[in-house]
């Protein structure tokens, strides 16, 4: 009988263990957007995001997600009003329906999108970061204004947000890559 070895089962997790395996490019779907408040009293949606195709999905993996309403960055804003756009609630859908976070969060459930996962940090915590690159597929095609699809394409906005992220180096301070800035047309501002 052979002894147990931890490095061999391990390796058969590969990355899986470190919570970062999935780096590179994939066709995600969000299976579940919730509206909330974080600790901080910043208006959020925690989303599970899972994976379309390849060994990822074969495995049901998932990837938890935040985007927070942070109104002291315009580079939040613009990231977390793209971010929304590429899960399928367009800005123009946002001010003409006034939708409440709750049905914000219904509108992008089901979205298929193109992200690019990378390994971070934040607080010490090693962290999967994402970024919404397009839309493949979302409700929008029935909740934009007039009826007409909203073709999102993602900007990149990784050196805006790396720079964000570096000048909200407190600790207090909730991740900038998923920020946005309120206004007095926010519905839930």
């Amino acid at each position: 009988m052979s002894e147990f070895d931890f490095g061999a089962e391990f390796a058969a997790f590969g990355d899986d263990l470190k919570g970062v395996a999935y780096e590179g490019d994939h066709t995600m779907f969000v299976k579940k957007a919730v509206a909330g408040t974080s600790p901080k009293g910043k208006r959020m949606f925690t989303l599970t995001l899972g994976f379309k195709s390849g060994p990822h999905a074969a495995k049901n993996k998932e990837i938890q997600d935040r985007l927070y309403w942070s109104p002291e960055s315009d580079t939040a804003a613009r990231i977390f009003a793209q971010t929304l756009r590429t899960l399928g609630a367009s800005q123009e859908w946002i001010m003409s329906a006034r939708p409440t976070p709750d049905q914000i969060a219904e509108q992008i459930t089901g979205t298929v999108f193109e992200a690019r996962l990378k390994a971070d940090e934040f607080n010490g915590q090693p962290q999967t970061r994402v970024t919404y690159r397009s839309t493949v597929s979302s409700k929008a095609a029935t909740a934009t204004p007039g009826g007409g699809k909203s073709a999102s394409q993602a900007v990149s906005l990784d050196d805006e947000a790396d720079a964000a992220s570096a000048a909200a180096g407190d600790p207090d301070t909730e991740p900038a890559t998923a920020g946005a800035s309120a206004s007095s047309n926010n519905p839930w501002g």
